[in-house]
């Protein structure tokens, strides 16, 4: 069957993106098909050979993918594709004549928002016109990089139709469906780690646009009307700042309020410490939101400001111990280190940890800043003359030659546990097959006892982590590196994370047989 495009994209998520590409293609009359980057190359070639499309668009989500790319695109030329080659994302938008400088099979970069510079260069193709004079659209010629005028920001999210799922597999919690949604594009925030601001700010438009809640509760429904119970809101931060923001959360609120399906859901959404109010989630977990991710990144007032994240530590402290109020479950995002770290804030960011975690609400995760392209932090370190690596491997050195050993001993010691199929992954996991449980299921006797005994195994972990963190920082802190200690309590770690493991997974088989 012959389709007008052909998108190769990663799907370990929905991803929604494509997915609204190919929809808006869809309402204009031209069809396409999405396949899996991570399939063969030449079960691609072939699925292209078959289609026979007159567009190729590569998703690039993540810039260390881009010697992928180039691999890809280079392969299927070699086996004769001769088709346009296109990509999209936040990378090629925002470094658009490195992508064509490298990339020499890729024919033409669609910058930024794509559904309506997508249709144009599908069309143009379909119709042999020019398609070098579409707005929105950067490639190559004689040797030199362009890029047309960009294209405005789409003003009403509502007039595009809702994307397109049918090439996505099922995904199931404990048998019942989630699926994944935007509510919002763009973000008035200027976080220093964060392109968001970057890609949305370049091109004419508002920063930060929003589905009506009625667009975006009938796109609940259609899905729940396909058995989907689960909604996991992907919004870069789910509220829109000001009064006119509180009117459409409160908008929502109430738009789902008055339709049947929302006693028998569960949502997810993304958000700041400082759009956490007690009153307003607990109306919010009336309709079903269940699991909030909070944007914490750092304990510290210092990395905070670094971070641009226009909070404070108290800040942090205040949406936890809120949502611990309301017992509503949450995550977090933590960057343990960032290009000022020292002894000092790395200890204030321990100390932090544990003061949240300690109680097993929720698992120790941390990670690493990086200065991806058209963030702040990349200038910055640009400026200084800290950045170092490629495009797929942006890094910095630490301003202290000890934080760089005291980082690479934690890459190693949490390797195991924060690694694929890791622990962290598993108690992550766990705790949204208990929500499910407790909402759909008839609870089993000593269900509770159970949950409170997997509380204790998520702190027993969560202590564990930040045990072995303390301990190797005070041995890199005494400036005497000593290797057997640093072994000892690696080996600890790990010995204590597997034991965890072992007790969680007796635990668990008996609690996946109470859907029966």
């Amino acid at each position: 069957m012959r389709e007008n495009a052909i998108f190769i994209a990663y799907q370990d998520q929905e991803n929604l993106g494509v997915g609204y590409l190919a929809s808006y293609l869809k309402s204009k009359g031209y069809s396409s098909k999405i396949i899996d980057w991570k399939k063969d190359p030449e079960f691609i070639y072939n699925q292209i050979l078959e289609a026979n499309p007159v567009l190729v668009g590569f998703s690039l989500i993540f810039q260390y993918d881009f010697n992928k790319l180039c691999r890809l695109s280079n392969y299927l030329r070699e086996k004769g594709i001769t088709q346009h080659f296109t990509v999209g994302g936040h990378y090629p938008s925002l470094r658009y004549k490195t992508v064509l400088d490298n990339a020499g099979s890729i024919d033409s970069v669609v910058r930024f928002e794509g559904e309506l510079t997508l249709h144009d260069l599908v069309k143009t193709l379909h119709e042999g016109g020019n398609w070098r004079t579409i707005p929105g659209i950067a490639y190559t010629e004689n040797g030199e990089s362009h890029s047309n005028t960009l294209r405005p920001l789409i003003e009403d999210l509502d007039t595009l139709p809702f994307p397109e799922r049918s090439h996505s597999q099922e995904y199931t919690c404990m048998e019942v469906k989630f699926t994944s949604l935007l509510g919002s594009r763009g973000c008035y925030r200027n976080c220093s780690f964060c392109s968001i601001r970057a890609f949305y700010g370049a091109p004419p438009g508002q920063l930060r646009r929003t589905r009506s809640p009625e667009n975006i509760v009938d796109e609940m429904e259609e899905l729940y009307k396909k058995d989907v119970k689960i909604y996991l809101f992907q919004d870069d931060d789910f509220f829109t700042p000001g009064p006119t923001g509180q009117d459409w959360a409160r908008g929502l609120h109430d738009e789902l309020f008055g339709r049947e399906f929302s006693s028998d859901i569960l949502w997810k959404i993304n958000c700041r410490a400082d759009e956490v109010t007690e009153d307003f989630f607990k109306r919010l977990r009336e309709v079903g939101l269940y699991m909030v991710y909070l944007g914490i990144e750092s304990g510290s007032d210092e990395g905070l400001k670094l971070m641009n994240k226009q909070l404070k530590v108290r800040d942090n402290l205040k949406a936890v111990e809120t949502l611990k109020k309301l017992g509503m479950t949450y995550d977090f995002g933590f960057m343990l280190f960032d290009p000022l770290s020292s002894f000092r804030s790395l200890r204030e960011n321990i100390g932090f940890l544990r003061t949240i975690c300690e109680d097993g609400s929720a698992p120790v995760t941390f990670c690493k800043m990086l200065p991806y392209a058209g963030t702040p932090i990349e200038a910055l370190l640009v400026e200084e003359g800290r950045l170092v690596g490629g495009i797929t491997n942006p890094d910095y050195m630490f301003l202290s030659p000890m934080v760089d050993g005291y980082y690479d001993y934690v890459t190693q010691a949490f390797n195991e546990y924060m690694g694929p199929g890791g622990l962290s992954q598993v108690l992550r996991w766990h705790i949204n097959e208990l929500n499910v449980i407790e909402k759909f299921y008839r609870e089993p006797k000593g269900f509770g006892e159970y949950r409170e005994g997997f509380r204790r195994i998520v702190s027993g972990s969560n202590m564990a982590a930040l045990d072995a963190l303390e301990s190797g920082l005070k041995v890199f802190e005494e400036g005497r590196l000593d290797y057997g200690r640093l072994r000892d309590i690696q080996l600890g770690l790990v010995g204590k994370h597997r034991d965890l493991r072992s007790s969680l997974r007796e635990e668990m088989s008996t609690l996946h047989n109470f859907n029966q």
